[in-house]
């Protein structure tokens, strides 16, 4: 949905504002009022947390913001404090959007110009009947994370502002964790996290039960890195990849993080084997970012030519590209190019597809396939039905949109975007209409405290929506800890 206005011409001028000790506003504002981050017009699930944020307008002062069901007076009246932060109450807030489910919400903003109190524009912003998946979890972490320090995946309570650790890499000596990854958006189905160092290994958990595998299969090139846990449950796809990083002196795009080579395999979690063949193995491509479609025999991926030390990094450039695996025979077929991204001057990187089957969500760049890097990454559409696809328009900005999951009923998905500042990967979160393709107005993962996105100084990385908490962290701690990693052969059909 986009983003309207809706100005009563008189009824905004005859603004009544008793309960917060305001005066009414006189009349209506041409400046605009910056909102930071910007929730106004977004769709809301009713078991979201409240906003905080920052309000700002040039000769304004002494803001108030009130919000309520459309056509209804205000349910909530609050005041900026003296910077132009705002809290929103978390229980009136909850309370006012269960009321209006199916309806809309007004944002009213006025301030004080020069004595004189002038309001804004209201703005709607619906609130759906379906609700979100209740938690997040993300990896955070500095930007120099090549230091592998104070790095951590945590879980957010979408409901409220409560955060816990799933791992802290300060508890088992700053090794590097990272690529989690659910299986359906269920950590009790199936739970995976790579660990790189000392006690390095993949952590599988499943009904509870953790175990610590090879990430280097035997057989393998290279260890597993990036993966797609099946919607049964029964399978993990991998990208094996050789990565390597290039640091540039100076540019938009500071860091790329480069595949020299990359395979793909498929890991039977519950007898341990493991599947590749020469299709989506070799020297001739570099196979990266799987995702499994629901029906889990077909896999969409990421393709771009082998290269050689020579080869120059923008001109890397990945096709979107799909296969079918058998489940009982562990064997690969009918490999297909979806979106020839490279005969467009453009690449292609992590495909998720939605839970109905029908959509595939990807991120769009100029080149290479960490578009976390690329100020011009975008987030793209594709219906499966006819092959055509779009640039998802209503919830791409000026900056990098690139990692994106769906929730387990694929009308809510979240999103990593750096639209703040250009600098820091925040989550985003977007409805989504199955049955048209069209999301709605995104917005920022509510915080408690207005200036919290100005302050912290870790990115959210790897954004995962779940729709039950990780229960077992001890487990995993102690996974990482105890455990000797299984060896898992690789089997290669040539």
């Amino acid at each position: 949905m986009k983003n309207f206005a809706l100005i009563s011409f008189f009824g905004l001028l005859l603004l009544t504002t008793s309960c917060s000790g305001h005066k009414p506003a006189e009349g209506m504002t041409d400046k605009p009022i910056k909102m930071t981050p910007e929730y106004r017009g977004a769709t809301y699930p009713a078991n979201i947390a409240a906003p905080s944020f920052m309000l700002e307008a040039e000769g304004a002062a002494d803001f108030l913001v009130e919000l309520g069901r459309e056509g209804s007076d205000p349910e909530i009246s609050v005041s900026a404090d003296s910077d132009g932060g705002v809290t929103i109450p978390l229980k009136k807030w909850k309370r006012m959007l269960e009321s209006a489910k199916g309806a809309n919400i007004y944002f009213r903003i006025s301030a004080d110009f020069g004595g004189k109190r002038l309001a804004a524009p209201d703005v709607l912003s619906p609130v759906s009947s379906n609700p979100i998946d209740g938690y997040l979890c993300y990896r955070l972490l500095y930007p120099g994370y090549e230091l592998w320090t104070a790095i951590g995946i945590y879980e957010r309570d979408l409901a409220s502002y409560d955060q816990k650790p799933i791992l802290e890499n300060k508890d088992f000596g700053q090794q590097c964790i990272n690529c989690h990854n659910f299986s359906a958006n269920s950590p009790e189905q199936g739970m995976m996290i790579h660990v790189r160092g000392a006690q390095g290994g993949t952590l599988i958990s499943r009904q509870g039960k953790v175990e610590k595998i090879n990430s280097k299969f035997m057989g393998a090139n290279h260890g597993a890195t990036y993966p797609g846990w099946s919607p049964d449950g029964r399978f993990i796809a991998f990208s094996a990849n050789d990565v390597g990083q290039v640091f540039h002196s100076s540019g938009s795009k500071p860091i790329e993080v480069v595949d020299r080579a990359a395979d793909l395999m498929v890991y039977t979690v519950e007898n341990r084997t493991a599947y590749s063949d020469s299709s989506i193995s070799g020297a001739d491509y570099i196979e990266t970012f799987p995702n499994w479609a629901p029906d889990c025999r077909t896999i969409y991926f990421c393709r771009t030519n082998g290269v050689d030390d020579k080869f120059p990094i923008d001109s890397m450039r990945y096709d979107l590209c799909s296969i079918e695996f058998d489940p009982e025979s562990g064997r690969f077929s009918n490999l297909k190019v979806l979106y020839a991204a490279a005969d467009d001057s453009a690449s292609v990187s992590f495909p998720r597809c939605s839970p109905d089957g029908r959509w595939l969500m990807f991120t769009r760049s100029d080149y290479g396939n960490f578009s976390i890097w690329h100020p011009e990454a975008e987030l793209c559409l594709m219906d499966l039905r006819s092959g055509q696809w779009r640039t998802m328009d209503e919830v791409n900005s000026a900056s990098i949109e690139s990692y994106h999951s769906w929730d387990s009923s694929g009308k809510w998905f979240v999103f990593s975007s750096k639209r703040l500042d250009g600098l820091w990967a925040r989550p985003f979160i977007a409805a989504f209409d199955p049955e048209t393709g069209r999301a709605s107005t995104p917005f920022c993962l509510p915080q408690k405290t207005p200036d919290f996105y100005t302050e912290f100084t870790r990115t959210f990385n790897i954004p995962e929506l779940t729709s039950s908490p990780v229960v077992n962290t001890d487990a995993l701690l102690h996974g990482i800890i105890s455990q000797q990693p299984i060896d898992i052969k690789l089997q290669t059909v040539k």
